[in-house]
């Protein structure tokens, strides 16, 4: 049972605390009103009380049927966060003893090190989930016990403590609810360094660690999300599928600008340049910051489907004909070329160096990661696709469909690279942003929203913006070592 005592003010005598400034929201007495409350809004505790009776009965059927369950949600996101991380470790581990058998007797020890250094990174980061998962646990148990002793005392209970009691219980809830497994995911991998009999600590490799960390959530749009191109740490040019003009949007949601050019795709050159596609129209257009147009660029009897940019300011461009989308035919061109902003064709990618094979079917998103690899979202056909990466001279390096991921279907939508070469990519079906080394081998999966499905990523420094299927865009920071 509580324990009730009678609340006096210490300010004034010990006098009854008998009403409520809603201003400052504290109990006050009599004197309290006369002189520092006496221009705020207040009421009595009876008062209150008394509508508090009517409404909390409601209030904690509310709770018990509609948050207590998303924090029970929110736990088992938890768990399965740790069992991930659990699994993680398990399969570096086995990836380091794999790696083992191949060296000699002398280098056993450093696989030993590794490995403790992969546990400890991981416990360190299971130590984190445990304790939101702990406290979570601990602030519904007592929002748990707070509804169900209300609902048995409320009318034997003091004013004064139902008064605290509700007050205790908002504040408590609004906390629980500030609890999401997706504020915060550390992953840590491993991952293998090339056979070398001069650098051993190279050979075997390193364990790293991967941050993402969710800043901001912008939730405006209703229609998915299909383009994102950030300009600095704070704003980005976004597009959704409803809308042919970019708008320039900073990460707590407002629309700074937008642009007055229609287009069905951008890319940002820098602070003063885009290239807009218009599909239809098979043009490429280069403005300037004014959307003064600098230079136009038709692509003939092929559709521009996407375009980004390169280190050495060139652009990619995915070309298709106006054929059926998967069923290919001796004319159809499904090809990306390498341009100049003036339109000069520096390189075509478009067969295997059997010059006969096709490289895609329709090549859909791309970006040149920062060892010159250009790294191809390739849709096979509807809901399924693999991610090809080629060589700068058109050979390709690797094919990845998704074998890791166990899942029927795999389909990326969007790749993207950071500055150690690593390949990150959305995949639809695991509603996730998953990550590649440089070589091709899978490494983890960053983060994951099972029903929102992440649609297109891009990085500003160490700023990932994401954009989602639902019109919700995030953005994370990122962080490696």
């Amino acid at each position: 049972m509580f324990q009730f005592a009678l609340k006096l003010c210490e300010e004034h005598h010990q006098k009854e605390l008998h009403a409520y400034c809603n201003t400052c929201e504290k109990k006050i007495c009599s004197s309290c009103i006369k002189v520092e409350h006496n221009q705020h809004d207040w009421e009595t505790i009876t008062e209150i009380v008394r509508a508090k009776k009517r409404s909390l009965p409601e209030e904690c059927k509310e709770i018990r049927a509609n948050h207590i369950p998303v924090l029970e949600e929110e736990i088992e996101r938890f768990e399965r966060q740790i069992q991930r991380g659990e699994a993680a470790f398990e399969q570096n581990k086995s990836v380091l003893n794999s790696s083992r058998q191949s060296y000699v007797d002398q280098i056993n020890n450093l696989f030993d090190a590794r490995i403790d250094e992969c546990r400890q990174k991981h416990e360190k980061a299971t130590t984190i989930y445990r304790k939101y998962r702990d406290g979570l646990k601990q602030k519904k148990e007592y929002l748990e016990m707070m509804t169900t002793a209300l609902d048995k005392d409320i009318n034997t209970l003091p004013d004064h403590d139902i008064l605290d009691m509700a007050k205790d219980m908002k504040d408590e809830l609004e906390k629980a609810l500030s609890y999401t497994a997706d504020k915060y995911t550390c992953t840590t991998m491993y991952v293998p360094g090339q056979m070398n009999v001069q650098a051993l600590e190279d050979m075997i490799g390193e364990i790293q660690n991967v941050s993402v960390e969710e800043k901001y959530d912008i939730n405006r749009y209703f229609e998915s999300i299909h383009s994102i191109n950030p300009v600095s740490d704070t704003n980005a040019w976004i597009m959704t599928l409803a809308d042919n003009f970019a708008k320039l949007l900073n990460r707590t949601g407002e629309e700074i600008k937008t642009m007055s050019t229609p287009c069905d795709e951008i890319v940002v050159l820098g602070s003063a340049a885009f290239v807009l596609i218009n599909e239809l129209q098979h043009l490429l257009s280069v403005l300037m910051g004014d959307e003064s147009i600098e230079t136009t660029i038709c692509t003939k009897q092929l559709l521009p489907i996407f375009i980004s940019k390169t280190a050495n300011d060139e652009i990619l461009v995915a070309l298709r004909d106006e054929g059926d989308n998967f069923d290919l035919i001796t004319t159809s061109r499904r090809i990306i070329q390498r341009m100049t902003l003036t339109g000069e064709v520096v390189q075509t990618y478009e067969f295997r160096e059997d010059g006969k094979t096709r490289l895609f079917t329709i090549p859909t998103r791309m970006t040149e990661n920062k060892n010159t690899d250009i790294c191809v979202v390739n849709w096979l056909m509807k809901e399924s696709g693999e991610l090809i990466v080629l060589k700068k001279d058109g050979r390709v390096k690797f094919t990845y469909r998704g074998e890791e991921l166990k899942s029927e279907k795999f389909d990326p939508v969007d790749v993207e690279c950071d500055e150690k070469c690593r390949i990150l990519f959305t995949e639809v079906h695991s509603g996730a942003i998953h990550m590649l080394s440089a070589e091709g081998m899978f490494l983890c999966t960053l983060c994951q929203y099972e029903q929102l499905h992440p649609w297109p990523i891009s990085f500003y420094g160490n700023y990932l913006w994401c954009g989602f299927y639902n019109g919700r865009v995030k953005v994370f920071k990122y962080t490696s070592n």
